[in-house]
């Protein structure tokens, strides 16, 4: 009833206004549902948690909602209408925020423009970063500063959820903790009843879903950053730690810099890690979604958000996660996004490299450990393809371990060193200076694709 009141309210300020024309409701649904009316007149969006015949669903505006989204990069606020708008043409649907900033108001207009909604972060301090959950007054004035962003975009009609803190239970020991996630959630409730209240954690075991179902039971949804090979695991901790309410992932992607320990071959005797190619990251996009995610959507799985979309500017090794390069091309994860989101391919997709063998650095692999002298002629070889047989053409770049570029993005390479690049074989001179290098190539089609491989290597 309310919603359908708030219709004919919006007909009859439709038909008053003269700025306001049947044009315009065309260019929005042809004013086909209530949602269309409310979006033409800047109202915000109703989103609600139910429970149908045993299955959770999300709604916006009284339509299911499943989230089909993507972690928002720092990289995505030098550039918000390239990346938003190229979120919506691969049929993504949500953007994930970390924080309220100044580019909190830009990023919810470009997404509103688009059609994305927002699960806006709103960042709580962390035991990590030495905050003291036993210090009532700095715990109140963390409770009165986020009241104060929730007053400011409530009521802008991109917002579809609100993300309470991320990752507070990393190394953390103060079970107080959700007992502040909890009054946050009660906060955001009392000021801003159209929106859920979800927090994003590093991980779901069991006993510490307990503590938060318990002292925090405000919350609509809970929220985990997963990646593979831990995603299978989810659903049981959930369910062994009693919660009883839907949830989503966060984060998902390839296994993380910091889950190589189980796989020694990977890590090489200086300690660098032997990275997958853009082909064999976007695979294991797919099978995440697919296995883990939408399989799961009958059981109580509300949707994800893929990490991460722009560039890294933080990590162990920045080029690790990511659906862009520094210059806005888009690797192969972004169509297996659009596939799994769509059932559709883009018109034209990223090149490929099948394997990291398809990459060779003096004839060796990059679990090869592969040593050189200082100032020595190396030659370097990739085999790539692209699926429309476009012309592709071959970047290659060397990088020192652990080195980032400008604003903390990739490092642009080592200049002086590539022979002449453009080529699928390359010669180059080692560095003069000993230490940890990455060999990089980055295979680019004539559509903005682009594919990556990568060779560790020391140089003695």
């Amino acid at each position: 009833m309310r919603k359908l009141l708030a219709f004919l309210m919006l007909l009859l300020m439709v038909s008053c206004q003269k700025e306001t024309t049947l044009s315009d409701l065309d260019e929005i649904g042809k004013l086909s549902s209530v949602e269309n009316a409310l979006a033409l007149n800047n109202v915000p969006s109703v989103v609600s948690v139910v429970q149908e015949n045993g299955i959770w669903k999300l709604k916006r505006n009284g339509q299911n909602y499943i989230v089909k989204g993507v972690a928002a990069s720092k990289s995505i606020n030098t550039n918000i209408t390239n990346y938003i708008t190229a979120l919506k043409s691969f049929s993504g649907n949500t953007i994930r925020t970390y924080s309220v900033n100044e580019f909190t108001q830009d990023i919810l207009d470009e997404a509103y423009a688009n059609g994305i909604s927002v699960c806006l972060g709103l960042w709580v301090n962390r035991e990590a970063d030495n905050f003291d959950y036993n210090n009532t007054t700095a715990v109140n004035q963390q409770l009165l500063n986020l009241k104060s962003q929730v007053l400011a975009y409530k009521d802008h009609p991109a917002l579809l959820m609100w993300g309470v803190g991320n990752e507070v239970d990393a190394s953390y020991t103060n079970l107080k903790v959700w007992n502040a996630i909890g009054d946050i959630a009660a906060m955001i409730h009392t000021e801003d009843g159209n929106h859920p209240v979800t927090t994003m954690l590093a991980n779901t075991l069991p006993a510490k879903i307990t503590e938060i179902k318990n002292r925090a039971p405000q919350l609509d949804l809970i929220c985990s950053n997963t990646y593979a090979p831990n995603l299978p695991v989810v659903t049981t901790n959930l369910q062994q730690g009693g919660w009883t309410k839907p949830y989503m992932i966060t984060e998902f992607g390839p296994r993380g810099t910091w889950q190589m320990n189980p796989e020694p071959t990977r890590i090489l005797p200086w300690g660098a890690l032997v990275e997958q190619t853009s082909t064999e990251k976007a695979e294991i996009y797919r099978s995440s979604y697919n296995q883990h995610i939408k399989a799961n959507f009958n059981n109580g799985c509300l949707g994800s958000f893929a990490f991460v979309w722009g560039y890294q500017t933080h990590g162990a090794v920045l080029t690790w996660f990511g659906f862009h390069t520094v210059d806005g091309r888009t690797f192969g994860a972004a169509d297996i996004m659009k596939r799994v989101w769509s059932d559709w391919y883009p018109a034209n997709r990223a090149p490929e490299i099948t394997s990291r063998n398809q990459m060779t650095l003096g004839g060796q692999h990059a679990e090869d450990a592969i040593y050189m002298a200082a100032g020595s002629t190396q030659t370097a070889a990739i085999t790539a393809s692209d699926p429309e047989n476009d012309p592709l053409v071959y970047e290659w770049r060397i990088v020192p371990e652990g080195v980032a570029g400008p604003g903390g993005a990739p490092h642009p390479g080592v200049s002086g060193l590539i022979a002449a690049n453009g080529n699928a074989t390359v010669s180059f001179t080692a560095p003069s200076s000993a230490g940890a290098y990455r060999l990089y190539v980055y295979v680019k089609d004539n559509h903005n694709k682009v594919a990556s491989a990568v060779i560790p290597f020391y140089v003695n």
